[in-house]
């Protein structure tokens, strides 16, 4: 079988074809405006909202809780009470503009994670919502659990990408169900939103090699990387279709392309450091947690992997280490729980 690189923004597949994937309920504005009318300002309005997103209906409020399982439009957050950051982030925004604040749409560029899912190796990131409250200041409003709010570079994105996004999304989780004609459809309207996100091209060629269409399938990843060429998802896609082909020649190039895109991506990096981990390929996986630590040094996370792979060759020592750099970067409510593993790597019976 061979491996597969999707993109997916974080993350029943009704299609909103012809329409509006983002039209807002229609209770949502006489909602909106009773959780904010006893808050003055943009920053009380944008904050209870939030908040209000998130206190149980039995209180007054929505009650929503976090499922990356499936893309949901805003009207389908409203019913079924669940959203992952990109739906909750598109229902917030029709929320603000309902009452006349403004909000857009923003990629947090330094969340990203790269897993893999079966055959499939998932590259998902992150949306969030922008207010602007003065010159040159703005609101982040921003729904994935156990993030740090203190390290985002946020980058506008038009809401004709975020709508590409949407889609791709859909293709993605349509695909992973084997319902190869819808996740067609959603590709295409990922495309027809906004060629010139290489997304929609990769997952495209994704669906169309599995039907396949393995001409078509080149042609898209070729369309995918000419609109992206950051993007190494492509990249590994077409190395894959080219070596099924017995062009190694060819396939060696984007193998080459891919891995000098994703060389400096800091979360690809502690990706394939897990991957080695797993493999128990100790060297391989602590040069690959290090390069992802020198990409982005304020990570937690990474350094959580770091004392994984010290722990598995025994080092408890170096395994203590990478855990206090852990705990020293975590956002404050997360400190505890370092502060419980280094208990009990340093033997403490209190704890």
């Amino acid at each position: 079988m061979h491996l597969r690189v999707l993109a997916l923004l974080f993350g029943a597949a009704l299609l909103v074809a012809g329409g509006d994937p983002f039209e807002a309920p229609p209770e949502l504005q006489a909602f909106t405006r009773l959780h904010t009318l006893n808050h003055p300002g943009i920053s009380g309005k944008a904050g209870a909202l939030v908040k209000a997103f998130f206190v149980p209906t039995a209180e007054g409020g929505l009650g929503i809780t976090y499922d990356n399982s499936y893309t949901r439009t805003p009207q389908e957050v409203w019913r079924d009470r669940k959203a992952n950051c990109l739906s909750l982030t598109a229902l917030y925004v029709a929320a603000c503009k309902s009452i006349g604040l403004e909000a857009r749409y923003g990629e947090s560029l330094r969340v990203s994670r790269w897993r893999r899912m079966g055959s499939t190796i998932r590259y998902e990131r992150h949306v969030v919502a922008v207010i602007p409250v003065g010159t040159g200041q703005e609101l982040v409003a921003d729904f994935l659990p156990e993030i740090r709010r203190d390290s985002q570079l946020i980058m506008t994105l038009e809401p004709k990408r975020v709508r590409a996004l949407f889609y791709s999304n859909r293709a993605v989780e349509m695909l992973a169900e084997s319902r190869n004609d819808e996740a067609l459809i959603s590709a295409h309207l990922s495309i027809e939103s906004d060629p010139k996100l290489g997304v929609g091209w990769n997952i495209l060629g994704v669906v169309q090699r599995d039907q396949g269409l393995e001409a078509e399938a080149e042609k898209s990843f070729l369309q995918a990387m000419e609109a992206d060429p950051r993007d190494g998802a492509p990249c590994g896609n077409m190395e894959n279709l080219l070596k099924s082909q017995g062009r190694n020649a060819e396939a060696q190039v984007y193998r080459d392309r891919g891995l000098e895109v994703r060389k400096r991506d800091p979360f690809f990096n502690a990706f394939l450091a897990e991957e080695a981990l797993v493999d128990s390929h100790w060297e391989e996986a602590e040069k690959r947690i290090r390069q992802a630590i020198r990409l982005l040094p304020q990570e937690p996370d990474f350094y959580l992997i770091q004392a994984r792979i010290s722990l598995a060759q025994g080092n408890r020592k170096e395994a203590i280490k990478a855990l206090e750099k852990a705990r020293k970067w975590a956002m404050p409510d997360m400190q505890p729980r370092f502060d419980a593993k280094l208990a009990l790597l340093k033997g403490d019976k209190t704890n």
